[in-house]
């Protein structure tokens, strides 16, 4: 965890809306834990450490600046996870909520983001046999394309995917584009004006295919994003 000790008055536990990179990281790192070794029985399972949040002793897995905690430790905190959003992984949720203050290791991070889960080794269980699933939710996001907001994935310096659906909602002549397949995947390419957060629109590759086979073939390895 980064050394962000600060002010030791720290708010009350609350509920955000958090940016999607805050499931990216955890996810990523969580899925790399997972398959960090070749036997089924010696996966990795994030390690949860004594600490506190918001003052009170808690446990809790912690993955660079991201935390996981059980139902159970949240419900002992009194945390209102279930008003955060809610992300389901092969059946399995996770709630993402914000944490007035967490320490650990004599380090104080403010405003920490983290998620709830029915239980630490069974959401891992449950990132493992659904990888595709829990990329794709990682990089589900909000943006604005000429103006118009669509719901899509963020496939980083890839640009922006959307499911042939959302595309046609929205008039995005796509097949009028290139057409950059994924593996067994129809994709096609375009270029158009996407705002993304609170940066300014900008020219960007949209990709336009079904989102779950996409994943799905880019966690199998068959071919990176098109460029």
């Amino acid at each position: 965890m980064e050394d962000l000790l600060r002010d030791p008055q720290h708010p009350e536990p609350v509920v955000a809306r958090l940016e999607p990179s805050v499931f990216v990281r955890m996810v990523v790192s969580l899925l790399l834990a997972a398959a960090a070794t070749a036997s089924p029985a010696q996966r990795v399972v994030p390690a949860e450490v004594e600490g506190r949040i918001d003052g009170r002793p808690a446990r809790f897995a912690a993955s660079g600046g991201d935390l996981l905690l059980s139902v159970a430790e949240a419900e002992r905190l009194g945390i209102p996870y279930r008003e955060g959003k809610r992300v389901d992984i092969g059946g399995t949720p996770m709630w993402l909520v914000t944490l007035g203050s967490v320490t650990v290791g004599g380090q104080t991070l403010l405003a920490a983001q983290a998620g709830v889960v029915p239980d630490i080794a069974g959401y891992v269980a449950a990132l493992r046999s659904n990888p595709a699933q829990a990329l794709a939710r990682s990089r589900e996001t909000r943006a604005e394309i000429a103006g118009q907001p669509v719901r899509g994935y963020d496939l980083g310096a890839g640009g922006l995917l959307l499911a042939p659906e959302e595309a046609d909602r929205i008039g995005l002549r796509y097949l009028e584009g290139r057409r950059a397949d994924v593996g067994s995947v129809t994709a096609w390419v375009v270029e158009a004006p996407v705002k993304l957060g609170k940066a300014e629109a900008a020219p960007l590759h949209v990709v336009v295919a079904e989102p779950d086979a996409y994943f799905r073939e880019l966690v199998a390895g068959v071919a990176a994003p098109p460029k």
